[in-house]
Protein backbone atom coordinates (compact mmCIF):
# COMPACT_ATOMS: atom_id res chain seq x y z
CA UNK A 1 0.00 0.00 0.00
CA UNK A 2 1.15 3.32 -0.84
CA UNK A 3 1.67 5.49 2.20
CA UNK A 4 1.99 9.54 2.50
CA UNK A 5 5.24 11.30 3.57
CA UNK A 6 6.34 12.97 6.32
CA UNK A 7 8.22 15.98 6.14
CA UNK A 8 10.36 14.80 9.47
CA UNK A 9 13.74 13.25 9.47
CA UNK A 10 12.90 9.58 11.37
CA UNK A 11 15.31 9.25 14.52
CA UNK A 12 16.00 5.79 15.84
CA UNK A 13 17.66 6.72 19.46
CA UNK A 14 18.93 3.26 20.08
CA UNK A 15 19.13 -0.10 17.31
CA UNK A 16 21.97 -2.42 18.24
CA UNK A 17 21.60 -4.87 15.26
CA UNK A 18 24.59 -6.69 13.98
CA UNK A 19 25.86 -3.96 11.76
CA UNK A 20 25.77 -4.75 7.69
CA UNK A 21 24.86 -3.24 4.31
CA UNK A 22 21.48 -5.75 4.86
CA UNK A 23 20.13 -3.59 7.98
CA UNK A 24 21.18 -0.48 6.00
CA UNK A 25 19.29 -1.03 3.36
CA UNK A 26 16.49 -1.85 5.62
CA UNK A 27 17.14 1.68 7.44
CA UNK A 28 16.86 3.05 3.50
CA UNK A 29 13.83 1.13 2.94
CA UNK A 30 12.21 2.43 6.03
CA UNK A 31 12.60 6.03 5.15
CA UNK A 32 15.16 6.24 8.21
CA UNK A 33 17.05 9.05 8.68
CA UNK A 34 19.32 8.84 11.69
CA UNK A 35 20.25 5.67 14.00
CA UNK A 36 21.91 5.59 17.38
CA UNK A 37 23.93 2.47 17.62
CA UNK A 38 25.69 0.87 20.79
CA UNK A 39 29.41 0.80 20.37
CA UNK A 40 29.88 -1.21 23.41
CA UNK A 41 28.53 -2.64 26.48
CA UNK A 42 31.04 -4.49 28.78
CA UNK A 43 33.68 -3.73 26.33
CA UNK A 44 37.29 -2.00 27.44
CA UNK A 45 38.37 1.11 25.89
CA UNK A 46 40.59 -1.22 23.41
CA UNK A 47 38.12 -3.51 22.63
CA UNK A 48 35.78 -0.17 21.60
CA UNK A 49 38.38 0.98 19.80
CA UNK A 50 38.11 -2.18 17.59
CA UNK A 51 34.62 -2.13 17.49
CA UNK A 52 35.22 1.82 15.79
CA UNK A 53 37.30 0.78 13.48
CA UNK A 54 35.46 -2.04 12.39
CA UNK A 55 32.69 1.02 11.72
CA UNK A 56 35.47 2.91 9.81
CA UNK A 57 35.82 0.06 7.46
CA UNK A 58 31.74 0.02 7.23
CA UNK A 59 31.41 3.93 6.18
CA UNK A 60 34.27 3.29 3.58
CA UNK A 61 32.50 0.12 2.28
CA UNK A 62 28.63 1.76 2.53
CA UNK A 63 29.07 4.99 1.67
CA UNK A 64 26.38 5.49 -0.26
CA UNK A 65 24.10 4.00 2.30
CA UNK A 66 25.53 5.70 5.86
CA UNK A 67 27.62 8.08 7.15
CA UNK A 68 29.13 9.06 10.67
CA UNK A 69 27.35 12.66 11.80
CA UNK A 70 28.91 13.96 15.16
CA UNK A 71 26.55 17.18 15.17
CA UNK A 72 22.57 17.64 14.64
CA UNK A 73 23.67 19.70 11.54
CA UNK A 74 25.73 16.64 9.86
CA UNK A 75 23.04 14.28 10.65
CA UNK A 76 20.71 17.14 8.32
CA UNK A 77 23.73 17.02 5.85
CA UNK A 78 24.12 13.40 5.66
CA UNK A 79 19.94 12.87 4.99
CA UNK A 80 19.74 15.57 2.81
CA UNK A 81 22.56 13.49 0.50
CA UNK A 82 19.58 10.35 1.05
CA UNK A 83 21.66 8.32 3.31
CA UNK A 84 21.17 7.47 6.87
CA UNK A 85 23.26 9.27 9.80
CA UNK A 86 24.73 7.03 12.11
CA UNK A 87 24.78 8.16 15.58
CA UNK A 88 27.66 6.36 18.06
CA UNK A 89 27.09 5.55 21.84
CA UNK A 90 27.54 3.44 24.73
CA UNK A 91 24.82 1.27 26.79
CA UNK A 92 27.66 1.47 29.69
CA UNK A 93 30.40 3.72 30.79
CA UNK A 94 32.77 0.72 30.83
CA UNK A 95 35.17 1.71 28.14
CA UNK A 96 35.61 4.87 30.08
CA UNK A 97 37.50 2.62 32.35
CA UNK A 98 36.73 5.04 35.29
CA UNK A 99 39.65 7.31 33.62
CA UNK A 100 37.22 10.67 33.57
CA UNK A 101 39.56 11.75 30.63
CA UNK A 102 38.27 9.14 27.99
CA UNK A 103 35.48 10.84 27.82
CA UNK A 104 36.97 13.40 25.73
CA UNK A 105 39.42 10.75 23.87
CA UNK A 106 35.55 9.41 22.90
CA UNK A 107 33.93 12.20 21.94
CA UNK A 108 36.82 13.57 19.86
CA UNK A 109 36.27 9.64 18.15
CA UNK A 110 32.81 10.83 17.11
CA UNK A 111 30.63 9.04 20.41
CA UNK A 112 28.31 11.23 21.54
CA UNK A 113 25.82 9.35 23.94
CA UNK A 114 26.30 7.61 27.11
CA UNK A 115 24.50 5.46 29.00
CA UNK A 116 25.67 5.48 32.87
CA UNK A 117 25.75 2.56 33.76
CA UNK A 118 23.89 -1.01 31.95
CA UNK A 119 21.36 -2.66 34.57
CA UNK A 120 24.22 -2.89 37.26
CA UNK A 121 25.94 -1.00 39.89
CA UNK A 122 29.14 0.53 38.86
CA UNK A 123 31.66 3.32 40.46
CA UNK A 124 29.54 5.95 38.64
CA UNK A 125 25.79 4.61 39.01
CA UNK A 126 23.33 2.09 40.15
CA UNK A 127 21.40 -0.07 37.63
CA UNK A 128 17.88 -1.21 36.66
CA UNK A 129 18.41 -4.73 38.32
CA UNK A 130 20.10 -3.70 42.03
CA UNK A 131 17.69 -4.44 44.85
CA UNK A 132 19.49 -1.74 46.60
CA UNK A 133 19.01 1.80 44.80
CA UNK A 134 22.74 4.03 45.84
CA UNK A 135 21.72 6.00 43.27
CA UNK A 136 24.40 8.41 41.00
CA UNK A 137 27.63 8.20 43.35
CA UNK A 138 28.65 11.13 45.27
CA UNK A 139 31.94 11.25 43.95
CA UNK A 140 32.83 9.63 40.78
CA UNK A 141 29.36 9.63 39.35
CA UNK A 142 28.98 13.52 39.39
CA UNK A 143 32.36 14.17 38.46
CA UNK A 144 31.59 12.03 35.33
CA UNK A 145 28.03 13.60 34.92
CA UNK A 146 30.12 17.23 34.82
CA UNK A 147 32.57 15.67 32.19
CA UNK A 148 29.68 14.03 30.22
CA UNK A 149 28.51 17.96 30.34
CA UNK A 150 31.67 19.81 29.76
CA UNK A 151 32.13 17.61 26.17
CA UNK A 152 28.73 17.46 24.79
CA UNK A 153 27.87 13.64 24.91
CA UNK A 154 23.78 13.08 25.92
CA UNK A 155 23.48 11.24 28.97
CA UNK A 156 21.45 8.34 28.68
CA UNK A 157 19.29 6.80 31.57
CA UNK A 158 17.35 3.90 30.30
CA UNK A 159 19.00 1.01 32.27
CA UNK A 160 19.40 2.83 35.68
CA UNK A 161 17.85 3.14 38.41
CA UNK A 162 15.30 5.09 39.61
CA UNK A 163 17.55 7.12 42.00
CA UNK A 164 20.16 7.34 39.60
CA UNK A 165 17.71 8.68 37.13
CA UNK A 166 16.45 11.63 39.64
CA UNK A 167 20.02 11.90 40.90
CA UNK A 168 21.42 12.35 37.41
CA UNK A 169 18.19 14.74 36.18
CA UNK A 170 19.19 17.38 39.25
CA UNK A 171 22.87 16.71 38.80
CA UNK A 172 22.96 17.28 35.21
CA UNK A 173 23.31 20.81 33.96
CA UNK A 174 21.98 19.64 30.39
CA UNK A 175 19.02 18.15 29.54
CA UNK A 176 19.14 14.36 29.73
CA UNK A 177 17.73 11.43 27.54
CA UNK A 178 15.86 7.64 28.26
CA UNK A 179 16.46 6.96 25.02
CA UNK A 180 14.66 3.52 24.83
CA UNK A 181 12.61 2.91 27.54
CA UNK A 182 8.32 2.80 28.19
CA UNK A 183 6.07 4.30 31.14
CA UNK A 184 5.81 1.80 33.40
CA UNK A 185 2.38 3.51 34.46
CA UNK A 186 1.05 2.24 30.95
CA UNK A 187 2.62 -0.94 30.37
CA UNK A 188 2.56 -1.88 34.37
CA UNK A 189 4.54 -4.33 36.43
CA UNK A 190 4.11 -7.18 35.13
CA UNK A 191 5.92 -6.83 31.96
CA UNK A 192 8.75 -9.11 31.59
CA UNK A 193 11.56 -7.20 31.74
CA UNK A 194 9.86 -4.90 35.07
CA UNK A 195 12.78 -3.09 36.12
CA UNK A 196 13.38 -1.54 32.61
CA UNK A 197 10.20 0.59 32.37
CA UNK A 198 10.35 4.37 33.99
CA UNK A 199 8.24 5.80 36.60
CA UNK A 200 6.01 9.20 35.94
CA UNK A 201 8.09 10.85 38.29
CA UNK A 202 11.56 10.20 36.83
CA UNK A 203 9.72 11.17 32.85
CA UNK A 204 7.96 14.15 34.45
CA UNK A 205 11.29 15.17 35.74
CA UNK A 206 13.35 14.17 32.91
CA UNK A 207 10.65 16.62 30.94
CA UNK A 208 10.94 19.37 33.24
CA UNK A 209 14.70 19.68 32.46
CA UNK A 210 14.24 19.81 28.83
CA UNK A 211 14.68 15.45 28.15
CA UNK A 212 13.23 13.40 26.27
CA UNK A 213 12.03 9.90 26.40
CA UNK A 214 12.26 7.32 23.44
CA UNK A 215 9.78 4.78 23.00
CA UNK A 216 10.11 1.03 22.42
CA UNK A 217 8.13 -1.75 20.53
CA UNK A 218 10.23 -4.51 22.20
CA UNK A 219 7.85 -6.91 23.04
CA UNK A 220 8.94 -7.42 26.91
CA UNK A 221 8.65 -3.71 27.22
CA UNK A 222 5.12 -3.90 26.04
CA UNK A 223 1.64 -4.35 27.82
CA UNK A 224 0.67 -7.47 25.78
CA UNK A 225 4.16 -8.46 24.89
CA UNK A 226 3.49 -10.46 21.62
CA UNK A 227 0.45 -10.12 21.38
CA UNK A 228 0.57 -6.11 21.19
CA UNK A 229 -1.33 -4.59 18.51
CA UNK A 230 0.38 -1.83 16.65
CA UNK A 231 -2.20 1.09 17.74
CA UNK A 232 -1.89 -0.50 21.05
CA UNK A 233 1.90 0.74 20.66
CA UNK A 234 0.54 4.17 19.17
CA UNK A 235 -1.82 4.22 22.18
CA UNK A 236 0.95 4.20 24.83
CA UNK A 237 3.15 6.92 22.57
CA UNK A 238 -0.58 8.96 22.45
CA UNK A 239 -0.52 8.50 26.31
CA UNK A 240 3.07 9.97 26.79
CA UNK A 241 2.49 12.83 24.59
CA UNK A 242 -0.50 13.96 26.79
CA UNK A 243 1.28 12.99 30.20
CA UNK A 244 4.81 14.72 29.45
CA UNK A 245 3.70 16.78 26.53
CA UNK A 246 4.47 16.42 22.80
CA UNK A 247 8.17 18.28 22.79
CA UNK A 248 9.32 15.30 24.99
CA UNK A 249 8.30 11.86 23.55
CA UNK A 250 10.38 10.86 20.68
CA UNK A 251 11.40 6.78 19.12
CA UNK A 252 14.35 4.34 20.52
CA UNK A 253 13.07 1.04 19.45
CA UNK A 254 16.28 -0.95 21.10
CA UNK A 255 15.95 -3.28 17.69
CA UNK A 256 18.56 -5.86 17.30
CA UNK A 257 18.86 -8.58 15.09
CA UNK A 258 21.25 -10.74 13.74
CA UNK A 259 23.25 -11.95 16.85
CA UNK A 260 23.44 -15.32 18.45
CA UNK A 261 22.81 -16.80 21.99
CA UNK A 262 26.34 -15.97 22.93
CA UNK A 263 25.73 -11.47 22.06
CA UNK A 264 23.07 -12.42 24.29
CA UNK A 265 25.14 -13.60 27.03
CA UNK A 266 27.55 -10.89 26.65
CA UNK A 267 25.06 -8.61 27.05
CA UNK A 268 23.43 -9.79 29.94
CA UNK A 269 26.26 -10.84 32.25
CA UNK A 270 29.94 -9.31 30.28
CA UNK A 271 32.73 -11.21 32.39
CA UNK A 272 31.48 -10.79 35.53
CA UNK A 273 28.92 -13.66 35.93
CA UNK A 274 28.78 -17.38 34.39
CA UNK A 275 25.14 -17.45 34.87
CA UNK A 276 22.67 -14.55 33.90
CA UNK A 277 20.97 -13.20 36.49
CA UNK A 278 17.91 -12.64 33.69
CA UNK A 279 17.17 -16.05 32.92
CA UNK A 280 18.18 -16.97 28.69
CA UNK A 281 16.02 -19.54 26.93
CA UNK A 282 18.52 -21.12 24.55
CA UNK A 283 15.49 -22.92 22.69
CA UNK A 284 14.15 -19.44 21.51
CA UNK A 285 15.05 -17.43 19.09
CA UNK A 286 17.45 -14.92 19.81
CA UNK A 287 14.60 -12.03 19.76
CA UNK A 288 11.35 -11.87 19.24
CA UNK A 289 9.30 -8.85 17.56
CA UNK A 290 5.82 -8.37 16.62
CA UNK A 291 4.79 -8.88 13.04
CA UNK A 292 3.81 -4.96 12.35
CA UNK A 293 7.60 -4.36 13.56
CA UNK A 294 9.83 -6.89 12.20
CA UNK A 295 12.44 -4.82 10.84
CA UNK A 296 13.04 -0.83 10.43
CA UNK A 297 11.11 -1.01 7.45
CA UNK A 298 8.43 -1.09 9.18
CA UNK A 299 8.64 3.00 10.09
CA UNK A 300 6.02 3.81 7.40
CA UNK A 301 3.29 1.87 8.31
CA UNK A 302 3.81 3.14 12.00
CA UNK A 303 3.80 6.85 10.92
CA UNK A 304 0.10 5.89 9.15
CA UNK A 305 -1.14 4.53 12.16
CA UNK A 306 -0.06 7.34 14.11
CA UNK A 307 -1.78 9.56 11.57
CA UNK A 308 -4.95 7.76 11.05
CA UNK A 309 -5.30 7.81 15.69
CA UNK A 310 -4.94 11.30 15.11
CA UNK A 311 -1.80 12.53 15.33
CA UNK A 312 -0.83 16.04 13.09
CA UNK A 313 1.80 16.20 11.19
CA UNK A 314 3.21 19.00 13.63
CA UNK A 315 3.50 16.38 16.18
CA UNK A 316 4.65 13.67 14.29
CA UNK A 317 7.25 15.70 13.15
CA UNK A 318 8.50 16.12 16.84
CA UNK A 319 8.44 12.76 17.89
CA UNK A 320 9.31 10.84 14.45
CA UNK A 321 12.80 13.31 15.26
CA UNK A 322 12.25 16.41 15.97
CA UNK A 323 12.78 16.01 19.89
CA UNK A 324 15.86 14.18 19.32
CA UNK A 325 16.95 16.58 16.83
CA UNK A 326 16.47 19.59 19.34
CA UNK A 327 18.12 18.25 21.72
CA UNK A 328 21.05 16.84 20.08
CA UNK A 329 21.13 20.68 18.19
CA UNK A 330 21.55 21.33 22.26
CA UNK A 331 24.06 18.70 23.44
CA UNK A 332 25.95 18.06 20.36
CA UNK A 333 26.62 21.52 18.37
CA UNK A 334 27.84 23.63 21.47
CA UNK A 335 31.56 24.96 21.19
CA UNK A 336 33.85 22.76 23.34
CA UNK A 337 37.45 23.77 24.84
Amino acid sequence: METTTTRAIVVDCLQYSKPSRERFLEWKHGRVGCVHVTLAVWETARETLSVIGQWNDLFAENGDLVALARTAAEIRTVVASGRTAVVFGFQNTAPFEDDIRLVKVFHDLGVRIAQLTYNTQNSIAAGCWEDEDAGLSTHVGRQFVKELNDVGMLIDLSHCSERTCLDTIEASREPVAVTHANPLEFVGADVELNRRPKSSLVLRELAARGGVVGLSPYVRMLKNGMQTTEREFVDMISWTVDTLGVEHVALGTDFYTGYGIEAVKWWRMGRWARESPVPIDEAKPVVEWPTWFESPTAFPTLVETMRASGFKDADLDKVLGGNWLRLFDQIFDKPTA
